[in-house]
């Protein structure tokens, strides 16, 4: 006698994460120079990071100033002199 042929099923494709977010890149483009938006936030963020270990960040705000070629943030409302990124 012969065995029953077992059947297989092939494996399903994944789907998308229906809760992912789109990748979202802001460019900002004065004259000839171009900046990303939100690579100066992170950039910020770890600059104060570095210094702040231990600091709870509530809110934080860049201020770009392409003039100046300067970002500046404020972290909880507060700002400082330091709180300056080059860019």
């Amino acid at each position: 006698m012969f065995a029953p042929e077992k059947k297989t099923r092939k494996p399903r494709a994944k789907k998308a994460d229906k809760k992912a977010e789109p990748v979202l890149i802001t460019t900002l483009q004065i004259g000839d120079a171009e900046f990303d938006i939100s690579d100066i936030a992170a950039k910020a963020y770890k600059a104060y990071k570095s210094t702040h270990k231990r600091k709870v960040v509530t809110e934080f705000r860049v201020y770009v100033k392409p003039e100046e070629n300067a970002a500046y943030y404020t972290v909880n409302g507060e700002g400082s002199a330091d709180f300056k990124i080059d860019l």
